[in-house]
Order: structure tokens, then C-alpha cells, then sequence
């Protein structure tokens, strides 16, 4: 098109409203022409001009030029589709805008002015008209396009819908394009469909990228984090978290959801189990035999055979980690696992099978529905100490329903107090540009057309997603938003959706809808929403077999399915939604009847025992009189009881349990005494298992007076006892317990201190006349009565200690003096170890107590320090395994303690340290906590980390084992040179019982060694009472010399650097040179680099005072070596001033 020069221009609207004609016209004629090609057929004889549908009328103008008929001036050229003359006649190529007459345009289609629908093909009456492209079988977004395209130019007579700039215009083509399956589909749209949705997510790319976001951290870092995604029901939570699953996979990272529910027809605990059992099940199918033989030695070595047996039987999948060939230890089925055990061995699942290029995503949702007990697990999940697994976990719930109180604050409480890192992404009510959008696509409808009705669907909603998308089917099914068949377009009625009352709940919109099903279909929707969310299709199938309920299946299918109120998988039905079954559980008038009625059908036909008791439990119990059928119940609660109890879901136990035993009469220890006992047994474990410890010593109070012989009542005197212990309250009523249930069963414990000699003498012949072999051969004791005893003779020990521990110090020194012999006594300890180390899943349980015993008693005496304190992990992790936190706290202080002593790199100590606080913190262990505290500033001092101690660890907590926490000042103080103070704690040493001193032979010999060391130096420095530091340097060498008979590895270095010293003063100065020669040599045979350096610094002071100054410098030179390898700045700094006053 040429533009004459002196021409006047339009201004620039309405320049902008003829391109959009132009074009329209333009896009009109190409596809209407390829459309007549296609049915014509090129070079088909023409009929009728009139009556082809390819024929247009052009615009007519007021030039007298211009009013000759249309098609002598332009015609589409059928066989090409475009014009074959030019759009204006030759004389004028540009007419003025004022030329132009508007009330004669083209326009394509129109409608006549409704005033009851507005659709967005409107329209004024025009016989110069195009044909719409939709009735040549386009596209209506198309056609809806090209029409509000050419009709721009109808002036004052343009429709509200005609475009208004050439921008909006390519803005509508962009949509078109980028969503052909919405805007270019032949097909007529479904109302299902435009309930579900076009799939996308709407309004929430910031959210989208937090999560995407943790994601990548994770997999850069390796450290785990948790996100909260919170909102009212509705606002789209779960799709939020589903939108990146996707991406994870791609990523090779691993995608877990569970959901918590209302109903709770599962347990909570059971919810996360699942979770983790679906995530084997992943990392199973996508892993290499390389792989999983890698993670199965991962786990075999960090929780034993007996521990992959407890995570085969709580997470069925994992047996698929593990090789074919792998045999595992058998378990009482009737065992139960302890819960920190459970939290354990699933911490070390999540190391083995997670890493930072495999990032495992686990979305549980509704934790708003989640127990104290399934958020604990997760809790101790998350808050690995180790922080060796690579999880980002997803926890979404509904604000609204989180109330002051609610144990879901507890676990924000506890991440935090974890240190782990966590956020929380809130969701609203999305935008109204946002609705607008997502009805655009529901309805295949270009967002300016529909902007109308989205304004007021927004207004109704608020902007919720789900409640959205409802309201609309709503406004579809009334036939207030219909799609014309005849039109080919959506119409609404915008003042009766205006009128539509409805409150600001889904829910109101959803019971509509299900109140005009049939009663059978209300009945199916009725029953499903009994189970929750999900319900699984063996239930299905078991109701559909009886005759009260025996449509159920074919009605869900038929109804639920189709309507879109629920989905179906191979194993479930599942509401789509929430609110979707909150309003079918709405609909059932007596609920605690229903339930009780499906509860009843299940029972009748048996197998879906945990359904069956879900449902009973939640009728009118209290109102049921029958005996027998009371006693069935109870048999039924019983049953269900079990499995949750063998994998400590105390919880769910417990609530079983409880409905067992409200049902049995009131006179059942009488009429039903065994099935009475072993509910309320049961019953107080489970108590006591879920923190209600004095409801727990309530019934097992009601059992020992209930009971009707001590056999039947000694599990609840050792349940009881156990109680008390862990809960470090009444501990002399645990002691008068254990000696009560022990004199009723035939053994006397004496009031005070007897002489131990008899037995002691007692026991050594019958060890010396017998062999490991024998030993180790012999048969398990199988006499209850004597499995009794022994029992509660541990127990007993163990509260002993806490209640009389200078009685129990008595016996252990005495004993230990009277038979002299140590290694007498490391032989019976280790065979007991050897036996205790067979898998046995009972037996295992003991070994933590064993090894302390043995690795504080007897194997410091005979074995390696470094071996003692390799084992004694071992025993904390077999507590751990186990969940008997006591014995491993036990038996972490003496492994840290003896790393400490054996000289181990201080910088990986204080680190492993920090670790083993943050763990004792979270599970409240106070002594073991003061114990590492306390290394923890010995380790901090000595590398010259004054700062960290108190930043990390404000609070002051003192051990409370007195010679332990005395132990460890001495070796402070001794290595940091405070020969005074070492002193001064020598002599208060001096002054506790013989008993006390003695009852930890290496906390003895140390302090003797630290003791004769101290005082070599003092009498070196000239202080006064010489002749009193020989003395107890003598002292110190004789207990020195005596150890070392027992173990050259681990005190003959110091006895010969105490041999030393004492020459050194005694001026035997061949003899001292000698000595010091073979301390060095022999402290660094038994790897103790710390004490290598201390022979190599007191051998160097030898030398400055006998001014051999360059042996003095060499032996100087060598400490400083040997305190950098220990990690002890403070010992370094200290040797190299001294270097350089030897050097000046």
C-alpha cells in the first residue's frame, strides 16, 4: 500500500483499528480460502457466485467511484486463497478516515443484542457481513480472533469485544499459539474438563522457585532442609509440591508423598513408615546391583545384621536393597522395637540410600492431622547429627487448623532447637489476573472475553483455587455458563452469577451437587468418606460382598469416578479433594452409627481387621450391652493392636488398646482374667510408649493387685521398675521393687555391706576349671523363674548404682582385690561378649551394659586404650541400635574419654564432640551432656579454642560421676602445665574413700601418673617439701609399675617415664638418659603421640639442666612435632618459647 505525501493521516487509535481491520480482513480471506480449496478441489467447476462461501463483500466507502458492486473490485482468487485486485480502488490508494462510512464496514458474523447472555461474539445487524470462520469448521478461538479483528472498523457500532490496539490483538495470537491444545481444538469442550482444569498452576512461580531453590542447596550442599507449605484448604498445596516432581526426577533425585488424614484410617506413625517404604521401593528400581551392594554395605556396617532385620520387617521394601543371598536373623514377631531404635536405623537408611546427586523429596501432607510420635521420627530424621543425608523434606497443612498447643508448633519448635534449616511458604488466594487466566484456559476462551465473568467468579471465591474451579462446574451445571453448540461459543448470564448466592465455602457448592445424586450414589459417596481420603479397593470389595452394601463398587465406578468426586488407582479410590469428602461425610445424619455399621459388615466377613476396629471404635460404644459381642470387640482391638505395638506406633496401640479394655466388663478379672491381663499389660507399654507415664503406672499398679500369682504380674514389676529408672524419679522404689519381687522369688539381698570373699573365691574355682569352650557352649537358660531372676538382679545392679553406689563400689573393688586376677576376670567378661555378640535379636540388646562394664572395669587393665574405645563405640552403637539410650550414653562418655586419653588428633575429636552434644541435646540426655561438656572444654583448652566452648555450650553442666570429671581436670591441668594445681587435686584425691579412688582402675592409674609427673616438676622448680614429691613420685611409680604387668601397651611408657624423672633426681643421670630413650620409644610404639611429646619435653628440661643444650634443642624440637600431630596449639606455642630462650 503506497501513501500519497499531502494526504492527511488518521490519528493513531484509530490508525491502529483499521490495521486490526486489515488484517482481520486479511487472516479472513487466507484461511477461508485454503478451507474452499480443500472442499472444492482445484479447478472444480464454480456454481453459483452468490452462494460460494468463499465470495466477500468489500468495504464500501462514499466515493461515487467506489459504489459499484463489491465484487467488481475484488474477488478471492480461489485458487490461491489471496486477493487478486486491491483492497482500494486505484484513484484514491489511502481515502481518509473522514471518507470512510462505518456504519456500512464489513463486519464478520453478530449476533442479535441478548440481554440475557453475553457471549463474546457480539454484534451489531449488518447485511455486510463475512461469513465466520467457525462455520466453515475452524477453530472458534480463531474465528472469535479474526471477527474481533475486522470488526474494529464499525465505529461507533464496534463491539465491546473488538479489539482495541493491534497489541491486545497479537497478544490473543501469542495465547493461541503457545496453547494450541486449549485455543485451536475442533473438539467441543467437556464440562468434566472444564472442571479439572487445564492442569496448570496459576499465580505461583515465586513459590515454584523457593522450592526449586532448597532443592538445588540440597544437591550443592548436602544439607537437608525442610519447607512448609501452609493455606487454607484449597489454595493449591499439593499441586505447589507435585508441580517440581518432575523436575527432581529428571534431577535423579527420588519423589516420596504421603498424606495424613482426618479419619486417620492408618495410623500416623504408619503414614511416615509408608513414606519411607515407597522411597526403598524408588531407589530400588533405579539402582544398579553395583548400588544397591554398595548400600547394603553402607548398612550392614553402620546397624548389623540383627538391625536390618527390625528395617525388613517396619519397611518391607528394604529387603529389596539387599542381596538375594543375604540371610537375615529371625524375629519374634511379637517383638517390639524401641522407638529411638526406629529413629536410628532410619537415619542410617537415609545416609546409605541418599546423596547429594540422589536428593530424595518427601512431601507429607495435612500435617495439621500428623501425632507427637510420627513427627518425632521426622524430627529425628531431619536433625541427623551426622547430617549425612541428603533429604528435603515438604510438610503441608492448613494454618487455619494449627491452634496454640498443637504438636505441629512442637515440631517447629524442635527443627529449630536442631538447628535445621526450615521456611515456610504461605499461600493465598491467588490474583485476579490470575482466575482470570485460569478460566480462560478451563473454558478455552481468550482473557480479555472472559475477564467479566472471571471479575465476579474472583469476588465469589477470593481467589481460591480449588473453590474457583468448583464454582465454575457449579455455574456450568446451572446452565448459567453454557456452551453453545449452535454458536460454537461459552455464554454467561453475568446477573444471575451476580444473584447466585453461595457462601464463602466450597463445601456449600459441593453438597448441592451431591444432594440431587441418587440415594445409591449418596450411599457409595457416603461410605468412602467414612475411610477418610482414601479407601482402599480391598475394602471396596469386601463391603460389595455384603448385601447391605453390595452396589458399592459399581456405583463408585460408575458415579464417583465419572462425575470427578473421586479417582482410582489399582489399590484405592481416592477423593479429589478434601473438601470433596468433607462433604460427603456432611451428608450422613448419624455418623457414629454409620461407622459403627460398616464397622459391623467388615467384622462379618473378617480380614480387614485395622478397618473393621476404625470404624467400631468411632460408634456408640457406650450404649452396646452385649457381653459377647463387647468381648468380640475386644478381641478385634486387641489384634489390631499388635502390629503397630511391633513397630512402636505407640500411638495407635494405644488407642486400640484403650477401646479394648473401656470394653471388657466390669467384673472381667473374674469372668475373662488372661484376656483382661494382657490388654491392660499391653495397654500400660503402650502408655508409657506415647509419654503417659502416669497413666502407665496406674494400670500397672491395678495389674499387680489384680493379679493372681507373682508369675503373672512380672512383667509389669519389671515394666515398672524400668519406668522409674529412665525416668530418674523414686529410684529407691525401683531398689525396694527389685529386692521385693527378688525375695518372692527366693533370693535374699542383704541390708548392708557383707564380705564378698566367699563368693568371690567362689566363682574364680569354677572359671578356673573350665574353658571359652565351655563357655561358650553352654545352653540358654530356659527356666522362666531363672530368667526372672536374672532380670531383676540387673535391673536391681543398675538401679543400685544411681540409689547405693558405694555399695555397688564396694563390691566391684573388692571383688576386683580379693580375686587378683584381672586377667581371670577379662576372660569370663569377653566370653560374655562373644556369647552376647551372636545374632540373637534378644541377646543383642544386652551388649552395651556388657561391653561398659568390661571397657571401664576389666579391658583397661589388659587391652589397648585405642581398642577400648573402638569397642565402647561399638557398644553406643548397638545402644542406639537397640534404643537403650542409657547404656549407649554410658558408654559414648568412656569412648570420647578414651579417645581423649589415647591421643587422639583434638581438632576430629572436638568436631566428633559436637556432634554427640547436638544428639544428647535432642534427646534430653542431661548426664551424658555434662559428661561431653566437660571433654568438650578439656579438647577446646588444649588446642587453644577458648572462645568455642563458651559460644557453644553456655549453660554450665557438671558431670555428675565425681572421679570422671576428676580425671579429666587432673589431665587438663597436667598438660597445660598447672604442676601446682595438679597437686592440689592430688591430695583431695588422696582424701576420698579407697573405694571411690579405685572404682575406675585407668581413672586411678592416670591420676597417679598425672599425680608423680606433677610432683617430679614442683621438686624440679625448687618448691619446698622435697622430700614429700619423692614421695609421691615413689608412690606414683609403684601403682605404674604394678599396670604395667597388666598392659605393657598401655602403661609401660609411663612407668618409664615416671622411672626417669625419679633417676633424674636422684642424680643417676646415665641411668635417667637411659630410661627417658625407652619412654620415647615406647610411647610412640603404643601410638600415644601425646605422650611421646611429653617424654620428649621432660627429657629435653633433663638435659637444660645439665646445660646439654643441643640434645635438650632436638628433644625440644621433637615435642613440638609431636604436640602439632596431637592438634595442641597451646603445647606447641609453649615448646617454641621455650626453644628460643634455649636459643638466645
Amino acid at each position: 500500500m503506497t501513501v500519497c505525501a499531502n494526504t492527511a493521516r488518521p490519528d493513531t487509535s484509530e490508525c491502529d483499528f483499521m490495521i486490526c481491520h486489515l488484517l482481520g480482513v486479511l487472516l479472513h480471506f487466507l484461511f477461508a480460502g485454503r478451507r474452499s480449496e480443500h472442499i472444492t478441489g482445484r479447478g472444480a467447476p464454480k456454481d453459483d457466485r452468490d452462494n460460494d462461501p468463499s465470495r466477500v463483500d468489500i468495504i464500501k466507502v462514499n466515493e461515487p467511484s467506489m459504489k459499484k458492486k463489491s465484487a467488481d473490485f475484488f474477488r478471492l482468487d480461489e485458487r490461491s486463497g489471496f486477493c487478486n485486485e486491491p483492497i482500494y480502488a486505484r484513484g484514491n490508494p489511502y481515502p481518509t478516515v473522514r471518507s470512510v462510512d462505518f456504519s456500512h464496514a464489513i463486519s464478520i458474523g453478530g449476533h442479535d443484542n441478548d440481554p440475557d447472555h453475553s457471549s463474546h461474539t457480539r454484534g451489531p445487524q449488518d447485511n455486510s457481513r463475512l461469513s465466520p470462520l467457525k462455520d466453515l469448521g475452524y477453530p472458534t478461538s480463531l474465528s472469535q480472533l479474526i471477527t474481533n479483528l475486522v470488526n474494529c472498523s464499525l465505529g461507533l457500532f464496534r463491539p465491546d469485544d473488538s479489539y482495541p490496539s493491534l497489541d491486545v490483538a497479537i497478544n490473543d495470537m501469542q495465547i493461541m499459539l503457545q496453547k494450541p491444545q486449549l485455543f485451536l481444538s475442533l473438539d467441543p469442550p467437556s464440562t468434566v474438563n472444564a472442571f479439572m482444569g487445564s492442569g496448570k498452576l496459576y499465580g505461583r512461580s515465586n513459590e515454584i522457585a523457593a522450592l526449586t531453590n532448597a532443592y538445588c542447596r540440597i544437591a550443592t550442599s548436602g544439607i537437608t532442609e525442610a519447607i512448609f507449605v501452609s493455606g487454607f484448604s484449597g489454595c493449591g498445596k499439593t499441586r505447589l509440591v507435585h508441580s517440581i516432581f518432575e523436575s527432581v526426577n529428571v534431577a535423579g533425585g527420588y519423589t516420596v508423598t504421603q498424606k495424613f488424614d482426618e479419619m486417620q484410617s492408618s495410623s500416623p506413625l504408619t503414614v511416615v513408615l509408608s513414606a519411607f517404604n515407597e522411597l526403598c521401593n524408588l531407589v530400588a528400581q533405579s539402582s544398579s546391583e553395583t548400588c544397591l551392594m554398595e548400600i547394603y554395605e553402607k548398612l550392614a556396617s553402620a546397624i548389623g545384621a540383627p538391625n536390618l532385620a527390625f528395617l525388613t520387617r517396619i519397611l518391607p521394601n528394604a529387603r529389596r536393597l539387599l542381596p538375594s543371598h543375604i540371610t537375615l536373623p529371625q524375629m519374634n514377631s511379637q517383638a517390639g522395637i524401641n522407638f529411638n531404635s526406629l529413629c536410628f536405623t532410619i537415619q542410617h537408611l537415609m545416609r546409605a540410600i541418599s546423596s547429594s546427586s540422589k536428593v530424595a523429596l518427601l512431601f507429607l501432607d495435612d500435617l495439621q492431622w500428623a501425632d507427637a510420635m510420627s513427627l518425632k521420627l521426622v524430627q529425628g530424621v531431619l536433625s541427623d547429627v551426622r547430617g549425612l543425608n541428603c533429604l528435603l523434606f515438604v510438610g503441608g497443612f492448613r494454618e487455619n487448623e494449627v491452634e496454640q498447643g498443637h504438636v505441629l508448633l512442637e515440631f517447629f519448635h524442635a527443627l529449630s532447637a536442631s538447628e535445621v534449616s526450615s521456611s515456610v511458604i504461605r499461600l493465598n488466594g491467588i490474583s485476579a489476573n490470575d482466575v482470570n487466566s485460569m478460566i480462560s484456559d478451563t473454558l478455552g476462551v481468550f482473557p480479555r472475553l472472559c475477564k467479566d465473568l472471571s471479575d465476579v467468579v474472583f469476588r465469589k471465591t477470593n481467589g481460591n483455587p480449588f473453590f474457583t474451579l468448583e464454582f465454575l462446574r457449579s455455574l456450568i451445571t446451572q446452565n448459567l455458563v453454557q456452551y453453545s453448540l449452535r454458536d460454537k461459543c461459552w455464554k454467561w448470564n453475568l446477573n444471575e452469577i451476580n444473584a447466585e448466592n453461595i457462601t464463602d465455602n466450597v463445601l456449600h457448592l459441593l453438597t448441592r451437587k451431591m444432594n440431587v445424586l441418587s440415594e445409591s450414589n449418596q450411599t457409595a459417596l457416603k461410605v468412602a468418606s467414612c475411610f477418610g481420603s482414601i479407601i482402599s479397593i480391598d475394602v471396596v470389595r469386601k463391603l460389595s460382598s455384603t448385601s447391605k452394601y453390595s452396589s458399592l463398587q459399581t456405583t463408585l465406578d460408575e458415579t464417583a469416578v465419572k462425575e470427578g468426586f473421586m479417582d482410582r488407582d489399582d489399590a484405592s479410590y481416592r477423593f479429589v479433594h478434601d473438601k470433596v469428602r468433607e462433604a460427603a461425610y456432611r451428608l450422613i445424619a448419624d455418623k457414629e452409627q454409620y461407622h459403627f455399621d460398616l464397622g459391623v459388615a467388615l467384622q462379618s466377613v473378617g480380614g480387614a481387621i485395622f478397618a473393621a476396629a476404625n470404624q467400631i471404635n468411632r460408634g456408640p460404644l457406650s450404649l452396646l450391652h452385649d457381653d459377647s459381642r463387647r468381648i468380640s470387640f475386644v478381641h478385634l482391638n486387641y489384634e489390631a493392636s499388635t502390629k503397630p505395638m511391633a513397630c512402636s506406633d505407640f500411638t495407635a496401640a494405644y488407642s486400640y488398646l484403650n477401646s479394648a479394655v473401656s470394653l471388657l466388663p466390669d467384673d472381667s478379672w473374674t469372668t475373662d482374667y488372661d484376656l483382661t491381663l494382657k490388654c491392660h499389660f499391653q495397654l500400660a507399654k503402650a502408655a508409657y510408649g506415647c509419654g503417659q507415664a502416669k497413666r502407665a503406672q496406674q494400670i500397672c499398679e491395678e495389674i499387680i493387685e489384680s493379679g493372681k500369682c507373682l508369675e503373672d504380674t512380672l512383667e509389669t514389676y519389671s515394666l515398672l521398675v524400668s519406668m522409674i529408672c529412665l525416668a530418674r524419679k523414686d529410684l529407691p522404689l525401683a531398689f525396694k521393687t527389685c529386692v521385693k519381687v527378688l525375695s518372692l522369688l527366693g533370693e535374699h539381698i542383704p541390708d548392708d555391706v557383707v564380705d564378698v570373699n566367699p563368693t568371690v573365691n567362689e566363682v574364680k574355682t569354677l572359671f578356673y576349671n573350665i574353658s571359652n569352650e565351655d563357655i561358650l557352649a553352654m545352653v540358654d537358660e530356659t527356666s522362666s523363674r531363672n530368667i526372672s531372676v536374672m532380670e531383676f538382679f540387673s535391673q536391681l545392679v543398675t538401679v543400685a548404682i544411681l540409689v547405693k553406689p558405694r555399695r555397688i563400689c564396694h563390691y566391684c573393688v573388692a571383688s576386683r582385690d580379693l580375686g587378683e586376677d584381672a586377667r581371670l576376670a577379662c576372660r569370663i567378661s569377653k566370653a560374655g561378649m562373644m556369647m552376647l555378640s551372636r545374632n540373637d535379636t534378644a541377646m543383642i540388646q544386652q551388649l552395651p551394659i556388657v561391653y561398659t562394664v568390661h571397657y571401664m572395669w576389666v579391658g583397661s587393665l589388659t587391652e589397648p586404650i585405642q581398642s577400648a574405645a573402638a569397642m565402647s563405640q561399638h557398644a553406643y552403637e548397638i545402644g542406639m541400635q537397640t534404643g537403650n539410650l542409657s547404656h549407649a550414653a554410658f558408654s559414648l562418655s568412656i569412648m570420647m574419654a578414651r579417645l581423649l586419653y589415647a591421643g587422639t588428633n583434638l581438632l576430629k575429636l572436638k568436631n566428633d564432640l559436637e556432634v554427640h552434644l547436638k544428639s544428647a541435646k535432642q534427646h534430653s540426655q542431661f548426664i551424658l551432656l555434662a559428661n561431653l561438656v566437660m571433654i568438650h572444654e578439656v579438647v577446646s583448652s588444649l588446642i587453644g579454642d577458648e572462645e568455642a566452648k563458651s559460644f557453644l555450650y553456655p549453660e554450665k553442666v557438671r558431670p555428675t560421676d565425681e572421679d570422671f570429671q576428676f580425671t579429666l581436670e587432673m589431665f587438663s591441668s597436667f598438660y597445660l602445665g598447672h604442676a601446682e594445681r595438679v597437686h592440689y587435686k592430688s591430695k583431695l584425691w588422696e582424701k576420698l574413700e579407697d573405694s571411690e579412688k579405685r572404682k575406675v582402675p585407668l581413672h586411678f592409674i592416670h591420676t597417679a601418673f598425672f599425680s608423680g609427673i606433677a610432683s617430679f616438676r614442683l621438686y624440679s622448680y625448687g618448691r619446698k617439701d622435697s622430700q614429700t614429691h619423692i614421695k609421691i613420685l615413689a608412690k606414683s611409680l609403684s601403682i605404674l609399675e604394678k599396670a604395667s604387668q597388666f598392659s605393657e601397651w598401655n602403661y609401660k611408657n609411663k612407668y618409664l617415664l615416671l622411672n626417669a624423672t625419679y633417676l633424674s633426681i636422684t642424680d643417676k643421670k646415665f641411668n635417667a638418659e637411659n630410661e627417658f630413650r625407652a619412654a620415647i620409644l615406647a610411647s610412640r610404639a603404643s601410638k600415644f603421640v601425646h605422650e611421646e611429646g611429653l617424654a620428649c619435653e621432660i627429657a629435653a628440661m633433663h638435659h637444660v639442666k645439665r646445660d646439654n643444650n643441643a640434645v635438650a634443642l632436638s628433644l625440644f624440637r621433637q615435642a613440638k612435632a609431636c604436640y602439632k600431630t596431637w592438634g595442641s596449639r597451646v603445647k606447641a606455642v609453649h615448646i617454641s618459647s621455650l626453644i628460643d630462650s634455649i636459643q638466645e
